[in-house]
């Protein structure tokens, strides 16, 4: 995976040597190409797992008449590659074993292509389209008629997706576990209650999708109530009822991302203050809110492990005073850009005893020495901090010779 050792000629010895091998990752290895899949394919007809994504330019032809042999194969990736009609016709009529299929960032995907291949291959459970923009609600209603044992799509940036499509997905895959409709502009609060069907939902993304509202995200409060992580970035429809209608429904999220919502005050941060299981909160740029709310968030989300509160520049203190108190299981944490102290992140530095890893660019509240004093009180256990630029200058030689011979990346920023 990734090894720009590996090549077509190296390929070619594993032609035969290997009939036991099943799983074969060539994933963005550059120097292979469909002639070195050839040599894989050729030898080893049980294969149940392909990889190539980002590695092919697209599919040859003397690769597709290799694949017809590949009748037990259960996984092909092939992101980024060029891909045709013949293709999936290929695909469909010889690959019918599939689970899984990856044509991520695929050039040539069409609706007809999609429909042609899950009239054959029913038993998909994980389909990525991601970037395939040809994609409309007529390819989303053929997966959703055919692969009723679907649990995880990917279909970010396909723009010509609507409720129409979404209607299909929770009208037949009810066993549906993940769905990222990142930058999915079509999709709407209708849209959003046709998909609260799918109660077995664990994994919804919906970053940018900037029609959809605290009406929406109530229809999947109420229903995908397993929810564990939920992607709202740039959801600026989505306020605090919003957020009261999510703590009410989704108790066991886990991971959230508010950043950009700009209607989120202190009130709704009080709602995620209940949420007990939540541990990776990102919520970047959130104007309306003030120490209140973090303290909120400090005192009911006690697993919280990974805060990014970048741009939050209106809370004070008292916030960060009671993230030091409570939140004592924190890991990682960007505090840049926002209006903390000196003495407030001595406090946060010093005594988060399971601190990682901070991002502290752009203090503009915080002296030199109130830098330095934090990065001394933590330089212990920190292993990774991002710094503001100018400070590689002014902190003492002594605080980075300590940070750099305990291990500590610093990056500058």
């Amino acid at each position: 995976m990734a090894c720009p050792l590996i090549d077509d000629v190296g390929l070619q010895f594993i032609e035969r040597g290997c009939p036991s091998l099943k799983v074969i990752d060539v994933s963005r290895c550059e120097g292979v190409s469909s002639s070195g899949l050839i040599f894989v394919v050729r030898g080893h007809r049980n294969l149940l797992e392909l990889n190539a994504g980002y590695c092919l330019s697209e599919l040859s032809t003397a690769l597709l008449h290799q694949m017809k042999n590949l009748n037990h194969l259960e996984v092909i990736r092939i992101d980024g590659a060029r891909i045709s009609e013949t293709s999936f016709q290929v695909i469909s009529a010889n690959c019918k074993s599939l689970v899984e299929i990856g044509l991520s960032k695929c050039v040539g995907v069409t609706n007809m292509g999609i429909m042609r291949l899950v009239s054959a291959c029913i038993n998909l459970r994980v389909l990525n389209l991601t970037c395939c923009h040809p994609i409309t609600d007529a390819a989303i209603s053929a997966i959703a008629y055919s692969c009723r044992g679907l649990v995880c799509l990917k279909v970010e940036s396909c723009n010509m997706i609507t409720e129409k499509g979404l209607c299909q997905l929770g009208s037949f895959c009810l066993l549906l576990e993940e769905i990222d409709l990142t930058d999915c502009c079509g999709v709407n609060d209708k849209g959003l209650e046709y998909l609260s069907r799918c109660s077995e939902l664990s994994c919804l993304k919906l970053g940018l999708c900037t029609n959809i509202s605290n009406k929406g995200l109530s229809y999947i409060s109420s229903n995908c109530l397993k929810i564990h992580e939920l992607d709202l970035y740039r959801c600026t429809g989505i306020g605090d009822d919003g957020l009261e209608a999510l703590s009410n429904g989704c108790k066991k999220l886990r991971k959230l991302n508010l950043s950009y919502c700009n209607e989120v005050s202190d009130r709704g941060l009080g709602y995620i203050g209940r949420l007990e299981e939540l541990s990776d909160l990102e919520m970047r740029a959130l104007h309306k809110i003030t120490g209140v709310g973090l303290e909120a968030v400090a005192v009911g989300c006690k697993r919280l492990a990974d805060l990014d509160m970048k741009h939050c520049e209106k809370v004070g203190d008292s916030g960060f005073w009671a993230l030091a108190y409570y939140s004592k299981n924190l890991r990682q944490i960007n505090l840049s850009y926002c209006g903390i102290s000196d003495m407030a992140l001595c406090m946060v530095m010093g005594n988060l005893s399971r601190l990682q890893e901070a991002k502290l660019v752009h203090l503009s509240n915080c002296t030199v020495e109130g830098v330095e004093l934090a990065l001394r009180a933590c330089c212990v256990r920190i292993k990774k901090v991002k710094l503001f630029a100018p400070l590689r200058f002014m902190l003492s030689s002594e605080i980075l010779e300590i940070l750099h011979a305990r291990g500590c990346i610093i990056r500058w920023d």
